[in-house]
């Protein structure tokens, strides 16, 4: 419940010593004077009344209470007076009712205080500066009350007869009608408080800030919000809430200076303002920044080193083209995870890395993980056969079968089956070559091995026909031939 700083106490709105003159000057005791009166009662050709002095002298004695702060006195010698107010002229009558309300506002009985105050408006006796004020005083009791309806009625009223309301009462009616969600109608009052207003009071920015995002007047607000960030440099929601109102305008670019100019004041230190600054530099192409704000607060402890948190980090690091930066990152993200998305992101990166071997690992366990979608499925099988291919050298059949393992687990999948069953042709095809060259190349051993023996046995012939002596390899062969 919103508490009006003008619902004063007895000490704060007392005109004068003597309570006489207190009530003759027609000050309220409950709040500071919401409008301007140059006239006094003569000028304006109202009667000057005064108090039965036998009155006056027990509300001297009931005031004297009020202000030692002695409040169950005093309401005890006001209850007594109005116990004769049958024997009393209704000036008198209004000005006893009128005090006691103030003394029940002191002791926070409004209902007290608004049925008194209603029963010295009703007789009709107290000058008019005075029941003006005490009407004013009963729109302000019944907004305590939250009953705004009536607050409303009783403020509009008040205002006509009224000359020139201040900030206080137009604030006082705008809220009554916020309050009833009658934001249209709120509008115009809390514009005029503020217009109106001496004193930068931040309640009054307030309301009018509520008032226009009830309206979705975004550009009216986006301006306050402009002023109130100068006011309160120090109140985070402000530039938090102006941010938001410049991207909601597509106006991104602001949007990043706003939230950059709090953090850089110290005001952003909550780890979603600072992601959400980190993600707002990547919107901006500026990752690199980025990535060295959530490094820099991931180090310092402000933001957690979680599944979530380190994965952006190493998208940012991605974004900036910090590709083996973000590899690390990545493989401390995907180690956190419970499931095996982020160690099919990480092998990607790394077969992007040419690191095989390491992409093969994290393409392993990301099936072994689970947790992917079907085409994250059928990709993490091509990208691993790719792995596996690229692993094996000239003649390592071996490693291009397990490739050929994974390429035919990929070819199970619809998207993938016609890359994967391509690639499955193409380990088959260099097989098949490496076949016959190994073929080709045996038929030409074969073929070199007969020639050297026709030479040798040519040469052993010619030494038998010579009549020279034989070694013993010669006679050998020349026995085989027959």
């Amino acid at each position: 419940m919103m508490v009006m700083n003008t619902m004063g106490s007895w000490r704060a709105g007392a005109c004068g010593a003597a309570l006489a003159v207190a009530v003759l000057c027609g000050a309220g005791a409950l709040s500071s004077v919401a409008h301007a009166q140059d006239e006094s009662p003569q000028a304006r050709g109202e009667t000057v009344q005064s108090l039965d002095p036998r009155v006056a002298k027990q509300l001297l004695a009931a005031y004297e209470k009020l202000e030692a702060e002695n409040f169950k006195g005093a309401l005890a010698d006001l209850n007594r007076l109005v116990q004769q107010a049958g024997e009393m002229k209704p000036f008198d009558r209004a000005s006893v009712y009128q005090i006691r309300g103030q003394a029940h506002v002191n002791v926070d009985r409004v209902d007290l205080a608004l049925n008194d105050f209603k029963a010295a408006l009703a007789e009709n006796a107290l000058p008019a500066e005075a029941s003006l004020q005490l009407r004013y005083n009963v729109a302000q009791l019944q907004f305590q009350q939250e009953n705004y309806r009536e607050a409303i009625r009783g403020l509009t009223e008040w205002m006509r007869a009224t000359d020139n309301p201040g900030a206080n009462a137009w604030f006082l009616l705008a809220a009554a009608y916020y309050y009833e969600n009658d934001f249209k109608n709120a509008r115009v009052p809390a514009e005029r408080a503020l217009q109106l207003s001496e004193s930068r009071e931040r309640r009054q920015f307030d309301l009018a800030n509520m008032i226009y995002s009830e309206l979705g007047l975004a550009d009216k607000r986006t301006r306050l919000l402009s002023i109130m960030v100068s006011l309160w440099p120090d109140e985070l929601s402000y530039w938090k809430q102006l941010a938001a109102l410049y991207m909601q305008e597509e106006r991104s670019k602001d949007a990043l200076s706003t939230l950059e100019l709090a953090y850089n004041s110290g005001l952003i230190k909550e780890p979603s303002d600072i992601l959400s600054l980190a993600q707002l530099y990547s919107v901006h192409n500026n990752p690199h920044r980025g990535a060295n704000l959530l490094a820099k607060e991931m180090k310092n402890g402000r933001v957690a080193r979680n599944v979530n948190n380190l994965e952006l980090l190493s998208q940012l690091l991605s974004q900036a083209r910090e590709h083996r930066a973000a590899i690390p990152v990545l493989q401390e993200a995907a180690a956190l995870s419970d499931t095996g998305v982020l160690a099919y992101r990480l092998g990607q990166v790394l077969l992007a890395d040419e690191q095989n071997e390491a992409a093969e690992k994290a393409l392993t366990n990301a099936l072994q993980k689970g947790g992917l979608d079907e085409k994250q499925r059928a990709n993490a099988w091509m990208l691993l056969g790719t792995a596996r291919f690229n692993e094996a050298g000239p003649g390592e059949r071996e490693q291009r079968a397990l490739a050929d393992k994974a390429f035919a687990s990929a070819a199970e999948f619809a998207a993938t089956r016609k890359q994967a069953n391509g690639w499955r042709d193409y380990i088959k095809a260099i097989n098949d070559t490496e076949d016959r060259q190994a073929r080709l190349e045996r038929e030409q051993a074969a073929m070199l091995a007969e020639a050297a023996r026709e030479r040798e046995l040519s040469a052993c012939r010619s030494l038998q026909i010579a009549g020279r002596t034989l070694s013993e390899a010669c006679r050998a062969r020349l026995d085989d031939e027959g």
